[in-house]
């Protein structure tokens, strides 16, 4: 079967980066923009005092660590497949090794730029809290991508294996020698070493090799798992079409709707009468969505922590209003979600009720945001 697999790769990114473009434009009209520079700004301001604040027993280097090492320890990967491939791309899969080296190279850069952003936010803390400079200031420049490149290469070679929890497995290891190598640097050789001794670098050095040597055994055990990559290229898009869905309606978008059994009691606080009926099916609704509930949650989480960091009432009334009109756009798909699955149709309610019922949810939603959030500021 004859393939060119950089035509390929060239039409799938091209569709990939227009339709980037395409949504990434609507979430700018809708405002996001403009709230991403107002938090950037509000978050310079407070930036030095927050610093400042820190108190000196406090391990920075080690918390330090364990965050870049979360952030870069996570390489979720972009093949661009499609369910077709699954039959046309299979039987010419010994060709398709300069593809998938190609997509990891997207990859790369992509999760580069993300890293780039966490880095640049963390810099001021480290200079401030440990006092690096110099060639210290390259190496936290330097390091953490070179453990980012290979992440994604590990990781890519890891989704060989046919079981998730020998994957999981890896997935510790990787996560446990990265953040070594970042506590390590990030304490000027300081970790695990005794009378200037690096015993941290040479147990490091020994874990790394026999963990390589475990890993160069996978390509000669394991082909390409083909319904695993399409699962995550799946998952990843579908992620990315519900951000996008919050500012404009994605045609393709399928809904995935999650049990959360252990949320349904909430629901149940509504007294049990035919007038509750839509109250009832919306609140279901939105507690078992996989994105407005998803949406919802984030957003009340990085308002209660902003509140909680910023110093000054004014900066905390500032963050309530913000992240309240930036919930009361998200909850707008309440309503229209259980219409469009015709649930609704289903229950011996109008059309107003539904409508009002789908508005008191919206109320109790955005009104106990608001409540967590001041008690946080006055507390």
């Amino acid at each position: 079967m004859t393939i060119d697999v950089d035509a390929l790769f060239r039409e799938r990114l091209q569709r990939h980066l227009a339709e980037l473009v395409r949504y990434g434009q609507y979430m700018a009209n809708g405002g996001v923009l403009m709230v991403a520079v107002f938090l950037c700004g509000l978050l310079a301001y407070y930036y030095p005092n927050l610093v400042k604040a820190i108190p000196a027993w406090f391990p920075v280097p080690y918390a330090l660590a364990l965050v870049l090492a979360i952030f870069i320890t996570r390489s979720p990967h972009r093949t661009f497949l499609l369910e077709a491939d699954l039959i046309f791309l299979t039987p010419a899969e010994t060709k398709m090794a300069r593809y998938f080296q190609k997509t990891q190279v997207y990859n790369f850069v992509v999760q580069s730029i993300g890293l780039f952003l966490v880095l640049l936010l963390f810099l001021p803390l480290y200079q401030g809290t440990i006092g690096a400079s110099g060639a210290q200031v390259w190496l936290y420049w330097g390091v953490p991508f070179v453990l980012k490149g290979w992440n994604v290469y590990i990781s890519w070679t890891v989704l060989r294996l046919p079981g998730k929890q020998q994957g999981a497995a890896f997935s510790m290891g990787r996560f446990g020698l990265t953040y070594f190598l970042l506590a390590w640097m990030l304490t000027e050789g300081g970790f695990l070493a005794y009378q200037r001794v690096p015993y941290g670098a040479i147990l490091w050095m020994g874990l790394l090799i026999w963990f390589h040597i475990r890993l160069l055994q996978i390509p000669k055990k394991h082909a390409y798992q083909w319904y695993q990559l399409l699962e995550m290229e799946n998952g990843l898009r579908l992620r990315f079409y519900q951000i996008a869905n919050q500012f404009r309606d994605v045609p393709s978008l399928q809904q995935r709707v999650k049990p959360r059994k252990w949320l349904m009691w909430i629901a149940g606080l509504i007294p049990y009468r035919q007038e509750n009926a839509g109250r009832v099916l919306f609140l279901k609704t939105f507690l078992r969505s996989g994105d407005l509930a998803g949406m919802y949650i984030r957003l009340l989480v990085i308002s209660s922590l902003l509140i909680i960091m910023l110093p000054g009432p004014l900066a905390q009334i500032a963050v309530t209003v913000l992240f309240f009109f930036m919930s009361a756009s998200q909850l707008k798909g309440i309503g229209s979600q259980a219409r469009h699955h015709s649930r609704a149709s289903l229950l011996p309610i109008n059309e107003h009720q539904q409508t009002s019922a789908a508005s008191w949810v919206r109320r109790v939603l955005l009104g106990f945001q608001v409540v967590v959030n001041m008690v946080l500021a006055f507390v």
